[in-house]
């Protein structure tokens, strides 16, 4: 019997088929594991100052800044260490209209807003704004017929970094404070500050005002300020 030749077009593999695919990947892995293994020696044989070198080059940048524009910075030292203090004024009982209308729209008056506004506590000291004579009742100015108040305070220090905070709790305060229908201008008192015009101009425009109460950190520092206190 004739010896058993295989067919012609099996002639032209040369080599057997595997049906173990993963198998032919053994010598690959095993060649990056030791490639890897070398890195790692090299690594540990150079000195620290070129890992650190090696390291830097694969590191990404930081991410950009989204903070707010109108955000105040707490600083590790005290801007006014030695702030002066003064005496509180006493509280004075306001005068109500007795005969008002049921539905009568209610006045409001400058004494209303300072009482509003009298004892938000000062961001960096125990006192209250008051008490720092960072604004007075005088500093106030309200058209109750155009539906306008203005409150000019003066900053303790010409340099002081927290005046955008202060003037950020003032107009919160009044935000909750007063009817709707009030358009309410905060500003630093003219030659109070050196960075006056710029201070004015955060607290005044809407939309860095908006930005800023969406930072919660703010947000719960102005809290801060404007908790009642009990002394």
């Amino acid at each position: 019997m004739p010896a058993y030749q295989p067919p012609s077009h099996l002639n032209s593999i040369s080599q057997p088929y595997s049906l173990a695919p993963s198998l032919t990947l053994s010598r690959p892995l095993a060649t990056s594991r030791e490639k890897h293994k070398k890195q790692e020696t090299s690594s540990l044989n150079q000195s620290p100052r070129e890992n650190q070198e090696q390291e830097s080059r694969f590191q990404s940048p930081p991410p950009p800044s989204l903070s707010p524009p109108l955000c105040g910075k707490m600083v590790s030292e005290l801007i006014n260490a030695n702030p002066i203090v003064y005496e509180k004024k006493e509280r004075r009982a306001r005068s109500v209209p007795t005969a008002v209308e049921e539905y009568a729209v209610e006045p409001i008056d400058q004494q209303e807003v300072f009482d509003h506004v009298r004892d938000i506590k000062d961001p960096e000291h125990p006192y209250s704004l008051e008490e720092l004579k960072v604004i007075t009742e005088d500093a106030i100015e309200v058209d109750d017929q155009q539906s306008y108040v203005r409150i000019t305070f003066t900053p303790t220090v010409e340099h002081c970094s927290m005046a955008t905070i202060i003037g950020l709790c003032l107009r919160v305060k009044l935000l909750r404070s007063l009817p709707s229908r009030y358009k309410v201008d905060i500003r630093v008192a003219p030659g109070s500050h050196a960075s006056e015009s710029a201070v004015n101009k955060q607290l005044n425009d809407k939309e860095r005002v908006a930005a800023a109460l969406e930072n919660p950190n703010l947000v719960d520092m102005v809290d801060e300020c404007l908790a009642p206190s009990y002394n």
